[in-house]
């Protein structure tokens, strides 16, 4: 809606986020084609209100871009269009709304793009076949350095150049990377990775560009070097999580068979492959209980290790008494092999 009271005093003043009140037919210095602008609106669908863009080189008039609050929302491309038409995407339902609109040459190729609150609802080459006026060519194709919100313009209220992203936060450099090449504009979702191909993003891999380096995310991305298995040291030790972690993860620790846990059976994986815990977690040999089904002994009572053990073989086989540790027969320095000899 206009806001001619607020465009008399404000003039073309610039807010600290880069907004200026829209003053209509007067030619603004702007150069559209390095600069995609942002026209803020608060305008609603059906209201028949609408935006009338002109642009200039410096002297003559190159063409137009004009939106439409209609039911349907429509536009029109001067020089290009033959009538009003209707976006093709559905656009955003908020009242208040932002429009990007940009202009590209590459390639000999015309390209004009609309965002409204970040949704592209129009992306169309210019062509003899997209336009139907002869003009466009000649028209569309010259630099624009100047642009003018017509007179009868009764839905723009503010317009700014649109504030690219021009790469990722510094605070990211070091860590995250992405192939995405910069610069984008505000709206631009960028997917983000780990440099280094030991860390895990422990936060959002997809970002999107507000301005400059700032970025919104639901976590903020944070690569740390994984967790990629538990430390040597501890031996006879299992966990069900499948590695690698990333730090912050609790594992759950068990022993195999034959060892019993002491310590902590939980413990957080830190970064740099380390884990914290309050004690320590070892997996103890048990003791043993049951010998292999050839020896018959003759006690029932547990043992420690080392401890020594009379054995009595099954027919046929005889044998000395040895101390036993580890679940095997532990042999002395003057002990010859096989220590079990059958008769």
């Amino acid at each position: 809606m206009l806001h001619l009271l607020l465009a008399v005093f404000v003039g073309a003043a610039a807010a600290d986020d880069g907004w200026i009140a829209v003053e209509r037919d007067v030619k603004i210095n702007y150069d559209l084609e390095n600069s995609p602008l942002q026209i803020k609106t608060d305008s609603v669908v059906g209201s028949g209100e609408f935006v009338k863009l002109w642009s200039y080189t410096q002297n003559d008039y190159t063409g137009g871009v004009y939106l439409y609050f209609s039911s349907p929302p429509q536009y029109y491309l001067d020089f290009c269009s033959t009538s009003n038409t209707n976006f093709p995407t559905v656009l955003p339902t908020e009242t208040n709304k932002v429009w990007t609109i940009t202009l590209s040459r590459v390639s000999g190729e015309i390209r004009v793009v609309i965002t409204c609150n970040t949704v592209e609802v129009l992306n169309v080459v210019l062509s003899s076949t997209t336009c139907s006026d002869s003009r466009w060519s000649f028209l569309w194709n010259r630099d624009v350095v100047k642009i003018d919100f017509a007179s009868y313009d009764t839905a723009s209220d503010y317009y700014r150049a649109a504030p690219e992203c021009t790469g990722l936060k510094t605070e990211w450099t070091s860590t995250i990377e992405t192939t995405t090449q910069f610069p984008v504009l505000p709206g631009t979702v960028v997917t983000v990775t780990c440099s280094n191909s030991d860390a895990v993003n422990g936060g959002s891999s997809e970002v999107t560009c507000t301005k400059e380096t700032d970025f919104t995310f639901s976590i903020e991305p944070s690569c740390l070097v994984s967790c990629e298995g538990l430390p040597e040291s501890w031996r006879n030790m299992k966990t069900e999580p499948q590695f690698p972690l990333p730090p912050g993860s609790e594992v759950s620790l068990k022993c195999r068979t034959g060892y019993t846990l002491s310590g902590d059976n939980t413990v957080t994986c830190q970064e740099g492959r380390t884990f914290s815990f309050t004690t320590a977690p070892v997996c103890q040999l048990d003791k043993y209980r049951e010998p292999p089904d050839i020896w018959s002994i003759k006690t029932d009572t547990p043992v420690d290790h080392g401890t020594d053990v009379e054995l009595s073989c099954v027919t046929r086989y005889s044998v000395h008494v040895w101390r036993l540790d580890k679940r095997e027969l532990y042999l002395p320095a003057n002990a010859s092999f096989p220590l079990i000899h059958k008769d």
